[in-house]
């Protein structure tokens, strides 16, 4: 029998658009959670949440983010309440339910993480809770990855060395504005060996370059007699984690993925312990080269909904 779901607060979410404004606010929500995972960092809000497609509101301690993908129902992330405020966690995740059941689309909260998944459980037993692995974060030992050493990584070792055996007069240089326009042409050449719409991806990187130090980027570069090959952009999402956001790389350069991935890890990755390397969406090339790096731990994520969703299409993107 479904649930009759009755207003529990009837002050109205009022949805913002992401801006270098809002990063504060933000900010004072997620970051005390300490949770090392990619979906709170600010810059990954402000990159793929461009034009509407995430939008934030603020209501009694709790910060509600919502989400408007193209394919995908509009749906919630799980509230996030003020670290150590007294809160009504039941209220806060059936107000998110309840103004998704009047737009008429399917509630669900997703990117649920761990803490926040045990809240529910608590407060909401009805509920159900599905694993969504395709979004969980790969994370690393940040050693093992500057130093690949190790069978497992031999593979990794073996391009390297071709890549510096090959490219003997290839510099590491870090990121600057002089470098962006290359960074945009090198992007727009890997895209257009691509199938299917890479506009939003395309935003992300685009916003990503031009405002990487209003988000706390660094970024660096990786060229070969002069040339571009390869660039990333990360930021120190936590005191002990690094995240990387982008890596890009001229896929006709052997070796120039792996050997940008350790030179930014050895330039601008000291004093952390892990690398998080962020989700791979359920594409089976991205999660075959992610797990060929070794993870050390998964940063899990759970699908929150009123009735099972395991069968259903359309409600997984």
């Amino acid at each position: 029998m479904e649930l009759t779901l009755k207003p529990i607060n009837k002050t109205k979410l009022k949805f913002k658009p992401i801006g270098l404004s809002s990063k504060e606010l933000i900010e004072s929500y997620t970051k005390p959670w300490n949770l090392g995972c990619s979906d709170l960092s600010f810059a990954n809000l402000f990159i793929w949440g461009a034009n509407g497609k995430m939008e934030y509101a603020e209501l009694d301690n709790v910060l509600y983010i919502k989400l408007d993908f193209e394919h995908v129902p509009t749906h919630f992330w799980a509230p996030i309440p003020k670290f150590n405020a007294t809160v009504n966690y039941r209220e806060a995740v059936y107000t998110a339910i309840n103004y998704m059941k009047k737009l008429g689309v399917e509630p669900t909260l997703r990117s649920v993480w761990v803490p926040f998944k045990e809240k529910i459980e608590k407060c909401c037993p009805e509920l159900v809770i599905q694993p969504t692995d395709i979004a969980w974060d790969y994370v690393y030992d940040r050693e093992s990855l500057a130093t690949l050493k190790g069978k497992k990584l031999h593979g990794k070792r073996n391009h390297i060395n071709k890549f510096m055996s090959n490219y003997t007069d290839y510099e590491y240089v870090v990121l600057d504005d002089s470098m962006i326009k290359d960074c945009i042409a090198l992007y727009e050449g890997w895209s257009d060996q691509k199938t299917g719409n890479l506009l939003d991806e395309k935003t992300s990187v685009m916003l990503a370059l031009h405002h990487r130090k209003a988000l706390g980027l660094t970024g660096g570069c990786l060229f070969v007699k002069n040339e571009l090959v390869a660039f990333t952009l990360g930021e120190r999402l936590s005191k002990d984690m690094q995240l990387i956001h982008i890596e890009k790389a001229k896929t006709e350069i052997d070796g120039a993925y792996p050997m940008i991935n350790q030179q930014y890890i050895l330039h601008e990755c000291q004093n952390v312990k892990y690398i998080n390397r962020e989700e791979d969406m359920g594409l089976e090339g991205m999660r075959k080269a992610k797990r060929s790096y070794q993870p050390v731990k998964m940063i899990e994520k759970y699908l929150v909904s009123l009735r099972d969703l395991s069968n259903e299409k359309g409600l997984w993107g």
